[in-house]
């Protein structure tokens, strides 16, 4: 059996979920709408690319390719970095929350944070808009829209490769990653039960 990092546990000690769901993760989306432009757009970034936190607050006008509609991310537990490629639309709303365009035909620096925020003031943003979705538990965090973020890359009609998420997430190995195969198991088994008590 593989040993997982202490982050890659996906319940908790009373075996709360530790991810949220597809649905949670639109109604988060929903939620989020509540929010500020600036602070919007982190929640759909954190949503859309599965970075964490510390990697969103951290990124830079130059990490983001416009053109190939792809966001860079500095892999903080490794030295080195991942390309995410994304939707449209949030490469479409990044320019139009922060003038990304312009900004590069001005030949203003490129190299500042596009959030000023702090940690914590995101960790807290993250919660508000978790608490009005409706979801409350252990999986009402960032770390859990990671972790649904994982799930929701292997669970697809057409799931990715374990070594391309292992690239999109910057674990250091596949053995990693494979923890959310167990967790499909889980959704799965739940989705037959909900079936038989119908």
């Amino acid at each position: 059996m593989a040993n997982y990092s202490p982050e890659m546990r996906l319940f908790d000690a009373e075996g709360g979920r530790l991810y949220v769901s597809a649905d949670e993760r639109a109604r988060f989306l929903v939620a989020a709408a509540e929010e500020s432009r600036e602070h919007r757009i982190f929640c759909h970034l954190l949503h859309y690319t599965g970075c964490r936190p510390s990697e969103g607050l951290e990124l830079t006008p130059q990490r983001i390719l416009l053109d190939e509609n792809t966001i860079v991310f500095h892999t903080l537990k490794k030295t080195q970095y991942r390309h995410i490629p994304v939707p449209v639309r949030l490469i479409e709303d990044l320019d139009l929350v922060f003038d990304l365009r312009r900004m590069m035909k001005s030949q203003q620096p490129q190299n500042t944070p596009l959030w000023s925020m702090s940690r914590p003031t995101a960790w807290r943003m993250v919660k508000r808009a978790m608490a009005r979705a409706g979801i409350e538990g252990p999986q009402g965090t960032a770390k859990g829209l990671r972790h649904g973020f994982g799930i929701a890359m292997l669970s697809g009609e057409k799931p990715l490769p374990l070594n391309v998420l292992r690239d999109l997430l910057g674990h250091s190995d596949t053995q990693t990653t494979e923890i959310y195969l167990q967790v499909i198991g889980y959704e799965k088994r739940q989705l037959v039960m909900q079936a038989w008590n119908t």
